[in-house]
């Protein structure tokens, strides 16, 4: 265990007391749920104890960009750090370290592997108590493994790790042990309430190409090989053999947005599928939707999946990961076995053909997140995580 030159205090109780320095660091490649979280958490944390900055990695092709630009509309500063196929570890950590100084770091919060190399090498550098949160242990590919190999021998080297399902607090238990045991910090959820007047609906969705009569499926993920598109893809073939007025709507980005396209093209389902990209405002645009679909093949907690249960929506989703923690099978949604691309479309065309049961899954899940997934709750979780490390 590293020594540390910050002085312990008790939580300060009126805005005059010295204030917690919490750094948080993100190697965002695509927008998604873990920038969302961190977002979400830091503009409700209490200012009058914290002072909370903000770094992310600089990629090639400006990847961070959407996250920078949703964190800078959320009221937060972002400061970049450099970062290229080269991994330049040393560079970047002299980087994060000059900034961890700057802003008289106590505690530094890391957020994704490349993030905890660099925060392990930054605070040996700049002397801080150092926190890093998991996401999703999962077998990927060779070179992904191959990461989250080295991401587990890193982590033994900081003072507190911790998971944002229980999902994942139980696999990390398995993979090894890190220091203080692994704590659950949940990410927690505010929904926006988005009211639209059916006449706007009607005519948005017709914009989008969607005619009154038509019921569209939404996804929202990024283009990653483990959010399975190839998947729903095939079992959204099935469905229209069913149901010829469904449509697909999928908002995202990402590598594999080329081979999804084409994909689509080959199963003849052009003029059944949108691709919306990045959208900005997603709670407006979930209010287009009809079911929301996610049958990804490795998750944690999705946000996406909070986003569309606050918002009402029915959910279809694979049983993976933490996403059972949050939708109950048949009283707030509907899970399926992970790859099962016919249950999947069964369980679709099942909602396609019950409107009250769409109605009914979607009023649970709605009741779901506004009383038992609070980001209140969330983020007095991290602040009190953030205490026992000053005080330990």
């Amino acid at each position: 265990m590293k020594s540390h030159s910050t002085v312990v205090q008790d939580p300060p109780t009126n805005g005059t007391a010295q204030r917690i320095s919490v750094m948080h660091l993100i190697h965002s490649m695509a927008y998604g749920g873990i920038e969302t979280a961190v977002i979400n958490w830091l503009r409700k944390v209490d200012r009058t104890r914290f002072d909370v900055s903000l770094v992310c990695f600089a990629n090639p092709g400006n990847t961070e960009t959407p996250f920078v630009n949703s964190a800078t509309r959320a009221g937060l500063q972002v400061e970049t750090i450099p970062w290229h196929r080269g991994k330049p570890l040393v560079k970047s950590s002299r980087r994060l370290a000059k900034l961890m100084r700057e802003h008289k770091v106590d505690i530094l919060h890391t957020h994704n592997c490349y993030a905890d190399c660099v925060g392990a090498i930054a605070s040996r550098l700049k002397p801080a108590r150092t926190i890093a949160t998991v996401y999703v242990w999962a077998d990927y590919d060779w070179k992904r493994n191959m990461i989250q190999a080295i991401d587990r021998v890193v982590l033994r080297s900081f003072d507190r790790v911790t998971a944002h399902c229980e999902d994942t607090q139980r696999k990390s238990g398995r993979l090894g042990r890190f220091p203080g045991g692994v704590g659950t910090l949940i990410c927690g959820f505010e929904g926006r309430c988005v009211t639209m007047p059916e006449q706007e609906r009607q005519e948005r969705r017709r914009e989008l190409g969607a005619a009154n009569d038509e019921i569209v499926l939404g996804n929202v993920a990024r283009l990653y090989p483990e959010k399975a598109h190839d998947s729903l893809l095939r079992s959204f073939k099935t469905v229209v053999a069913r149901h010829p007025k469904a449509k697909l709507w999928i908002s995202g980005v990402g590598p594999l947005e080329g081979a999804i396209r084409s994909q689509c093209s080959a199963l003849g389902l052009d003029d059944r599928v949108r691709f919306l990209g990045f959208v900005e405002d997603l709670a407006r645009m979930l209010r287009l939707f009809d079911i929301q679909v996610h049958p990804s093949h490795i998750e944690g907690v999705p946000l996406a999946l909070c986003e569309g249960m606050a918002a009402g929506l029915p959910v279809v989703a694979s049983a993976v990961g933490g996403i059972p923690e949050i939708l109950d099978h048949g009283a707030s949604g509907v899970l399926v076995r992970p790859g099962d691309e016919i249950g999947f479309a069964d369980a679709v065309s099942h909602l396609i053909e019950s409107p009250q049961e769409r109605y009914r899954l979607g009023s649970a899940a709605r009741h779901f997140m506004e009383t038992e997934y609070s980001l209140d709750t969330a983020v007095s979780r991290v602040e009190e995580t953030y205490y026992e490390m000053m005080r330990s």
